[in-house]
């Protein structure tokens, strides 16, 4: 049994690429694609989402390549797997008039369990409240919503939701492995794309009053340069099939993912998974649940003392300092210590960015405050409880910032820097991070930034 949840038509909406609409269509008619027998290595070894500690075959979807979902979308290739989801590109088989080319779309496959559901529920419900937003927006375009929704059974009767989204090429930090630069992105590249990142960003703060509170580099892509790239992946993914693994009553596939190199530069990235978002319904309301990944959780954040739009900003910049550098600013690990640590992660907040400020540790409830400082100390930074956790001053900013150009480090320092604020109230808006003089370095340079490094 299927329930089909529509959102609004004038939602789905082309990619933009340049000043021309460009949809995601092809003229390769490629029903379905064949798949080997899973092989070359001990069948009994966990692959794909079977490498996730808790996988249950029983709550992820069964799917099958060349299967129809929703009563149009074929599936084609499987693009990736996660926790709570496969994503598949499809084919929209229901196109209207006979003439029109096949249009390529990702599946979302939620699975049945209940985080599932909620985040694909949440998703679609951010998704429809961003596209009923009326506004000329510029970065309105720049945000890949839902454009359809629907529920199909699965092994036991199981329900799981489809999520429907316009496909896209790769996530940003892909492109740094694709052009050789041991997975850092160069600093040209990244400044091209930063300011689609804060459009959209600001079309999300401003005018739907939504904070993402997941920002990831994987969760900005970047579009196809054209609909030739669909066309020779489909080709050789009928060349080379991807590899099959019947396991527990369930097919597992591997995942492909890969669109080839990059034919011509890229000029913007959309921003993408809204699973996580928070619709402010009232303007100034502060928040107060666990949000952000670990190695990003800003610092209103880690003490429980509030957070609103500010902290996605916080979020930003240590995910733009990722991307430059192929590793995490605040990682949270220090020398033979492996695991994540809250403690050794702050203790380098703290030598990086010098010591809170007395108006963020006052609104410390005590119970934070205790596992953190001595109550002796209270409302002085001096008395952090374990000091021996402080890295050395050979860990700065400068020091960690892989660019070679000295006025570039410098600007971009800044520009991080800025974003890195311990207060929340001191940290600029998208809106105006667009003006910052890191990112006019580009100001009558070639268009192109891959072909013209």
């Amino acid at each position: 049994m299927r329930r089909r949840i529509l959102l609004p038509q004038s939602t789905a909406r082309p990619l933009i690429w340049g000043r021309r609409s460009l949809s995601v269509t092809s003229h390769a008619s490629v029903a379905s694609i064949p798949s080997s027998k899973h092989r070359g290595q001990d069948s009994n070894a966990p692959v794909e989402e079977e490498r996730y500690p808790f996988y249950d075959p029983k709550i992820f979807y069964p799917a099958r390549i060349g299967e129809k979902l929703g009563g149009k979308y074929r599936l084609v290739s499987k693009l990736g797997w996660g926790t709570t989801s496969t994503v598949w590109l499809a084919r929209e088989t229901k196109r209207g008039w006979f003439f029109q080319s096949h249009q390529y779309v990702a599946l979302k496959i939620a699975n049945s369990s209940e985080i599932a559901r909620k985040n694909a529920s949440q998703e679609i419900e951010v998704s429809t409240h961003v596209l009923t937003a009326s506004t000329s927006h510029p970065g309105r375009q720049l945000i890949r919503p839902v454009i359809d929704s629907f529920e199909i059974e699965g092994t036991n009767k199981a329900k799981h939701l489809c999520l429907v989204f316009e496909a896209l090429r790769q996530p940003i930090s892909a492109v740094g492995r694709q052009l050789g630069h041991d997975g850092r992105l160069p600093p040209r590249v990244l400044r091209t794309i930063v300011p689609s990142i804060l459009k959209s960003l600001d079309f999300l703060h401003t005018e739907c009053r939504t904070i993402h509170t997941d920002l990831k580099s994987d969760h900005f892509m970047i579009p196809f340069e054209d609909t030739s790239i669909i066309d020779d992946y489909l080709q050789q993914q009928k060349k080379t099939p991807p590899m099959l693994k019947e396991s527990r009553g369930r097919p597992i596939y591997e995942t492909r993912h890969d669109f080839g190199r990059l034919k011509r530069g890229i000029q913007i990235a959309k921003l993408t998974d809204f699973g996580l978002a928070v619709c402010d319904q009232k303007p100034g309301t502060l928040h107060f649940h666990n949000i952000q990944p670990l190695e990003y959780t800003a610092p209103e954040v880690l003490f429980k003392t509030g957070w609103t739009y500010s902290a996605d900003i916080w979020n930003l910049g240590l995910v733009l300092w990722e991307l430059v550098s192929n590793t995490s600013l605040l990682d949270g690990r220090g020398l033979g210590q492996p695991e994540f640590s809250h403690f050794t992660r702050y203790a380098q907040m703290i030598r990086l960015l010098g010591p809170p400020p007395a108006q963020l540790l006052d609104k410390v409830d005590k119970e934070t405050y205790n596992r953190f400082y001595d109550e002796r100390g209270k409302l002085s930074w001096c008395s952090f409880r374990y000091p021996e956790l402080i890295p050395g001053e050979s860990f700065n900013l400068h020091k960690l910032t892989p660019i070679v150009n000295e006025s570039d480090k410098a600007k971009f320092i800044s520009f991080v820097r800025r974003m890195l604020a311990w207060l929340p109230e001191e940290r600029p808006t998208a809106a105006e991070l667009l003006s910052d003089p890191w990112l006019e370095e580009e100001a009558g340079r070639p268009i192109d930034p891959i072909l013209n490094l």
